[in-house]
């Protein structure tokens, strides 16, 4: 890839031969710099055929632990902005000098005390550990609820939406208690990126039809809308008698050229045999039970957000992280560590990671079909795909674990996986050079629980 620098405001990105993407930057409250942002990538996806590759949230790109979390706290200082609330400057150039150094340094923001009720809903799959850390930086009466991609059938009511350029369209609310709902001042949607915005207006409607609020915030790092999108957006406000603010770390333009080529994956030839893979139950006391739309019984971990949680949870989750992160510690073996999530569980396992010490990165599994290359300044390079150990027919994807690069690694599955049920995700990890490879999960499924090594 080249990047053509046009002025401070304005690059062009040539992404491998056929395809060009323009931008300009028009609003950058923090002064955050482009390049510590995004970095571009080809994608196999018809709708759209390149991504905004997020330097911030841990899921294509490894990041410091501390990186998401810091995001988390510039989104929400935008939030308290608009709402009136004090907001130290020196604590926002500090949490930018930490995204911009590189370094995991030590960062304790304040949380910002919403003065009313409020709901906070983060996107999956990309932006359940951005909403989720965006809520942890605010305290009130709050709560926290992130969509999925799950499509469960048990004792909660279920609002649908779609998010109609993603190659998984299909969008859930799972709502344990009603009350979360009701009686909001404000609901703020998370999401790492909006370009036509369409998906927030798409849950707003129907969140209108069935738990109508009063006001909307939608948090972003990248807002791409056009002029043309902006002004659906008044229109939406118009229709439904609701105001709809958004905030973003960077907002602009973009332009593109061209459509990416079709490159086949050349998949990891399979090893003999299947490494060596310890398993570890870590309990944190807060399960939900539902029903799987075969009708088998299955637990979540409650924590995450899925089935909506509030700030006294999420204080519980961080203790009980902590305490996880430390024991873990223990039982490193690596000097380079990469923590890695899984599909929508990316949170928890930032947080477990921050306790973990020196020398670790953190990343997440993802759906998102991006085409690996190895050019300068591409934003993948490296990729393994392998089946949704729950979901067979889901291809998941890891990328930019380079060649003997990590000496370990520890997987953190929020249900319980058995090392066969992924074994050519297992022999691709050991066939890059990683010896150590742990397996965190916290939920047991129906298979009982326990801490093993399938040597």
């Amino acid at each position: 890839m080249t990047i053509q620098a046009l002025s401070t405001k304005e690059k062009n990105y040539k992404i491998l031969d056929n395809l060009m993407v323009g931008i300009r930057m028009e609003e950058n409250p923090y002064s955050l710099t482009i390049d510590s942002i995004f970095s571009m990538a080809a994608r196999n996806n018809p709708k759209r055929s390149f991504l905004f590759v997020s330097k911030l949230i841990g899921k294509h790109i490894p990041v410091l632990p501390n990186v998401p979390l810091i995001t988390g706290f510039l989104l929400a200082s935008r939030l308290a902005e608009l709402w009136g609330l004090s907001v130290g400057k020196e604590t926002i150039r500090h949490a930018v000098a930490s995204l911009s150094a590189g370094v995991n340094n030590e960062f304790h923001p304040p949380s910002y005390s919403f003065p009313g009720k409020a709901l906070f809903i983060g996107f999956a799959e990309t932006a359940t550990a951005l909403g989720h850390a965006v809520f942890s930086s605010c305290t009130g009466n709050i709560n926290f609820l992130h969509t999925t991609r799950e499509n469960l059938e048990g004792n909660h009511d279920t609002i649908y939406f779609t998010e109609d350029h993603c190659h998984a369209p299909d969008q859930r609310c799972l709502i344990c208690q009603g009350s979360i709902m009701k009686d909001n001042d404000l609901l703020v949607l998370v999401d790492d990126e909006i370009t036509t915005g369409n998906t927030c207006l798409n849950i707003i409607e129907t969140l209108q039809q069935k738990y109508p609020q009063k006001r909307y915030v939608i948090l972003t790092i990248l807002d791409w809308r056009s002029d043309e999108a902006m002004a659906k957006y008044r229109q939406v406000e118009g229709v439904l008698g609701v105001k709809i603010d958004v905030l973003s770390l960077l907002k602009g333009r973009f332009w593109y050229q061209g459509e990416a080529p079709v490159i086949p994956q050349s998949p990891i030839a399979p090893e003999e045999g299947m490494p060596c893979v310890r398993s570890l139950y870590k309990e944190m006391g807060f399960q939900v039970a539902t029903v799987l739309p075969d009708g088998s019984k299955v637990s979540y971990l409650g924590y995450t957000g899925r089935f909506g949680v509030g700030v006294k949870e999420t204080k519980q989750a961080l203790l009980r992280a902590k305490e996880i992160g430390y024991e873990l510690l223990q039982v490193r073996k690596g000097k380079k560590t990469l923590c890695l999530g899984t599909g929508e569980f990316m949170y928890i396992p930032c947080l477990i990671a921050k306790y973990m010490g020196e020398g670790i990165m953190v990343q997440s599994t993802t759906r998102s079909p991006v085409h690996p290359y190895l050019g300068t300044d591409y934003a993948v390079k490296y990729a393994i795909n392998f089946e949704d150990p729950h979901n067979p027919d889901v291809k998941n994807y890891i990328y930019n674990i380079p060649p003997n690069y990590y000496d370990e690694v520890f997987v953190f599955w929020e249900r319980k996986v058995v090392p066969e049920q992924v074994k050519p995700f297992v022999q691709a990890l050991h066939k890059l050079g990683i010896e150590n490879i742990v397996f965190v999960y916290f939920t047991d499924g129906a298979g009982g629980v326990s801490n093993r090594t399938n040597c």
